[in-house]
């Protein structure tokens, strides 16, 4: 395959980055390599300096620590502006986790599907660091659960990326680990096909050489989903404290009593919650066309709870309403963040 650039984001690199340069070139391969150092300091200059002397490769330099996604993003503008007629951009990482041969597969497989994003992905049943084992597999997890997205390392670096998605890819928010993430969600909105490669599960030194920072990137990459938890729970509890007034004053456990007392809280709750959504949570501006769709789902929400609470009754004569809408209404959480994520605050 011609027309590939590989991309070699890396802060703060050893002797392994100038490793997996040569292993690329004793391979025979001339495809061009982007390096860039995203603010690695003084000290590390010798080495991305070999980098370019050696073997050939371009190096971009940011000042200052950006993060990894600044670092992609750089790349991409590079690749956009100065070879054009590129049609594959292959992200390695500089940490030895990925090797030549690793990569080549990344890149047949690309071969094979076409227009598609290829993830060299690892084996987590193998002994691993625990913090890189239970990262990838509770990100793995939040994002089958709240997108559909099923793939078994959400977090790799050796991607192979077409080189029609860079400029869809340069708009989407992130500048640290969390921009891979979301990386992911940008395929699933336009409907890319993602491919996973099976590749080599390496952890050199416990994973000591990585710069990803467990709490801080953490809730960088689960920021929008903990916002939303925030977001709901507000909203979840004004609705349940207005349900439980009115039904109080409405004096009946009856099908209207519990519709009229669900329409209520869920008015006064849904303009609470569409408000902090719309401008915090997922930070779009679409106005009345949110708006419309955000409370068509409220009103199939309501529904679907009215009915569900009132089922619950009808099975569960001797329990009181208030913990039945509890349970239901937690289960349509889950549902409400997936419609809104992917069909009402989209970017």
């Amino acid at each position: 395959m011609e027309n590939i650039v590989i991309v070699i984001p890396s802060l703060e690199p050893d002797t392994k980055l100038l490793d997996l340069l040569a292993s690329i070139r004793e391979r025979g391969q001339t495809w061009p390599i982007v390096v860039v150092d995203d603010g690695s300091g003084e000290e590390y200059q010798a080495l991305f300096e070999a980098a370019e002397k050696e073997y050939g490769c371009e190096v971009l330099r940011h000042a200052t620590n950006k993060g990894k996604g600044a670092a992609i993003k750089t790349a991409f503008r590079h690749v956009l502006s100065e070879r054009k007629t590129t049609e594959y951009i292959v992200t390695v990482d500089s940490d030895g986790q990925h090797t030549p041969d690793d990569m080549l597969k990344c890149i047949q497989a690309a071969e094979i599907h076409g227009n598609a994003l290829v993830l060299g992905v690892r084996d987590f049943s193998q002994e691993i660091p625990l913090r890189s084992k239970f990262g990838n597999l509770l990100t793995r997890n939040v994002m089958r659960l709240m997108t559909g997205i099923d793939i078994k390392d959400t977090q790799t670096g050796l991607r192979v990326i077409p080189a029609s998605f860079m400029e869809r890819l340069l708009d989407i928010p992130g500048d640290r680990f969390e921009y891979e993430t979301q990386m992911l969600l940008e395929t699933k909105r336009n409907d890319w096909e993602i491919h996973s490669q099976e590749i080599s599960t390496i952890y050199l030194e416990e994973n000591a050489s990585s710069h990803f920072r467990v709490i801080a990137d953490s809730i960088a990459i689960y920021a929008v989903f903990f916002k939303y938890l925030l977001s709901s729970i507000a909203a979840f509890l004004i609705d349940v404290v207005v349900y439980a007034l009115l039904l109080r004053l409405l004096k009946d456990v009856s099908l209207y009593s519990i519709g009229m007392a669900s329409i209520g809280a869920r008015a006064v709750s849904a303009l609470f919650n569409y408000s902090l959504n719309r401008n915090v949570v997922f930070s779009n501006n679409s106005g009345r066309s949110s708006f419309l769709k955000y409370f068509g789902l409220v009103l199939i929400q309501i529904l679907a709870s009215a009915n569900l609470v009132y089922f619950g009754h009808l099975l569960f004569p001797s329990f009181d309403t208030v913990p039945i809408k509890l349970m239901v209404d937690g289960l349509l959480f889950f549902f409400s963040y997936y419609i809104q994520k992917n069909f009402i605050f989209t970017r």
